[in-house]
């Protein structure tokens, strides 16, 4: 299968929809119903980092399927809402950068949970936590605001858009093509709430590994106590690293393609594709690495392999009575 079609786009990414569904539900449900009671308020955390992977993910693979034309910062969706409820593109476009960041909220505040509920509890920092939630998620719904208020003429933009790529397929050109924008400052607002999730990530990954050396060096918790501490951060980095690496290498793409004008379509589907597969692997990475999880997927896997072998018992080999009649 040619990569290069929007066809080939909207297979790929339902392909992936269809496998990654039925491990989103079962993730949701060792979360809400699996979940020891000695994770706490940690559980409604994942809970709210699983669905916001998941949102994401449907973003992708159903309800927008972005088919960018790179490095022009255009494009058109294939997704439900373009086919089936008549959604603007414009709000397509807000809604899936929206998405991206909520996720990447998510993932903060899972770290400041922890630092909060192990640490923090009778600090001063329990009179700012709601305040700065409540910016994150404010900044999480805002930051692209301007770029969505600053659409430029879309003939003007057209033009330029084909001008910047003189080999745009005739059946891309064909489609409805819409341009966020020609100047590349609509960037910056992306740049910054990369920033600042990122920053705020870092900081709270570094005030745990301090308190958590603190309470080490003076015994205040029990052995025990400690290694769940640390087996539950690792967990949690594991899904991090997960969701980077994810998106790494599709805007490393991006920015490669902005900043040397390249023009490639297969290319910019896979970054699509790439990214798609974040869902999948979060859940696998998140199912693996917490322990209460992975209990589930074994006795899951052993009562399956019980029921085989129940539904299919041993057939005794049975040697066939030959007669023979030997003539003389």
């Amino acid at each position: 299968m040619v990569l290069d079609t929007p066809e080939a786009l909207t297979n790929s990414l339902h392909i992936i929809t269809i496998f990654a569904t039925p491990l989103h539900v079962f993730g949701i449900y060792c979360i809400v119903w699996k979940t020891p009671k000695n994770m706490g308020t940690a559980q409604w955390y994942l809970f709210n980092l699983h669905v916001s992977c998941i949102l994401l993910d449907w973003g992708f693979t159903v309800l927008s399927v972005p088919f960018l034309i790179l490095p022009a910062m255009g494009g058109y969706p294939l997704g439900i809402l373009t086919n089936w409820f008549g959604v603007s593109t414009l709000f397509q476009v807000y809604l899936i950068m929206a998405l991206v960041f909520v996720v990447c909220t998510s993932i903060v505040l899972i770290f400041e949970n922890r630092y909060y509920t192990l640490y923090a509890k009778d600090t001063k920092w329990k009179y700012f936590r709601i305040a700065y939630i409540f910016v994150n998620y404010f900044f999480t719904f805002a930051f692209n605001i301007p770029a969505v208020l600053s659409v430029p003429d879309q003939q003007m933009a057209l033009e330029f858009t084909y001008k910047q790529i003189p080999n745009l397929p005739k059946e891309i050109k064909a489609g409805p093509l819409f341009i966020l924008a020609i100047d590349y400052w609509v960037q910056m607002p992306f740049n910054f709430m990369a920033v600042l999730t990122a920053g705020g990530s870092f900081t709270f990954i570094t005030l745990i590994s301090r308190n958590m050396n603190s309470t080490t060096r003076r015994n205040n918790i029990s052995e025990h106590t400690k290694r769940l501490q640390r087996k539950f951060l690792k967990a949690i980095h594991s899904q991090v690293m997960v969701f980077v690496i994810n998106f790494l290498s599709p805007m490393l793409y991006i920015f490669v393609s902005i900043l040397t004008d390249y023009y490639n379509q297969m290319g910019n589907n896979l970054v699509f594709i790439v990214a798609a597969f974040h869902g999948i692997n979060s859940t696998l990475i998140m199912l693996w690495a917490h322990k209460p999880y992975r209990e589930v997927c074994y006795n899951l896997a052993r009562k399956i392999q019980e029921d085989l072998k129940m539904a299919n018992p041993r057939v005794r080999d049975s040697q066939p009575t030959v007669s023979t009649t030997i003539l003389i």
